[in-house]
C-alpha cells in the first residue's frame, strides 16, 4: 500500500517533467534579437552625450525665428539624449560597473562641460525674452504713473517712486 503511493508519486513528476520538457528552437533568418548595445564604461555613457548635445546645440543657435514647430524637434532629441545616458547609466550600474577605477575629475569636466553649455544657451534665451518683458512693463508703469497723475493721487505715485 505504501509502494502503491511512492509509484503513483513518481510517475506525477515523470509526467511533469516530460510534459514541461523543453526543446529549444533555432531562430529563422532574419529574427535573430540583437543585444541592444550598452555603454562599457562611464566615460563613454558621457561621451555620447556629450557628442549628441554638440550636435543639436548648434541647430538651436542657427534658428532666425524660433517657433513651436522648428524648436520642439530640437527639445525633444536633446531630452532623448538625457533619457538615453540616464538608461545606459542605469544599466551599467545595474550590472555591477565595470569594476575600473574613474578620474573623477575627468568626469566632472566633462559633465560640467555638457551643463555649462546647455545652461548657457538657456539662460541668453532667458536674457533675451526678459528684456522685451521688462520693456513692457516700464512702457506700462509710464502709462501707470500718468493714469494716476491724472485721478490726483499723488501719494500712491511718491510711494512708488514715479
Amino acid at each position: 500500500m505504501f509502494f502503491s503511493h511512492i509509484i503513483s508519486f513518481f510517475f506525477v513528476f515523470l509526467t511533469l517533467g516530460l510534459v514541461t520538457y523543453a526543446n529549444p528552437v533555432t531562430a529563422t533568418d532574419g529574427n535573430e534579437v540583437v543585444k541592444r548595445q550598452q555603454a562599457d564604461s562611464i566615460e563613454a555613457v558621457f561621451t555620447n552625450l556629450k557628442a549628441s548635445t554638440d550636435s543639436i546645440l548648434p541647430q538651436i543657435d542657427a534658428l532666425i525665428d524660433a517657433t513651436d514647430d522648428n524648436i520642439a524637434p530640437l527639445i525633444t532629441q536633446l531630452t532623448e539624449a538625457f533619457s538615453t545616458a540616464d538608461t545606459d547609466l542605469t544599466a551599467f550600474n545595474a550590472k555591477g560597473g565595470d569594476g575600473k577605477p574613474h578620474n573623477k575629475d575627468e568626469l566632472a569636466k566633462v559633465i560640467a562641460g555638457i551643463l555649462i553649455t546647455i545652461v548657457n544657451k538657456l539662460l541668453l534665451s532667458v536674457e533675451l525674452l526678459l528684456a522685451g518683458v521688462l520693456k513692457l512693463v516700464a512702457i506700462l508703469l509710464i502709462d501707470v504713473a500718468a493714469r494716476l497723475r491724472s485721478i490726483s493721487w499723488g501719494l500712491v505715485l511718491a510711494t512708488l517712486g514715479l
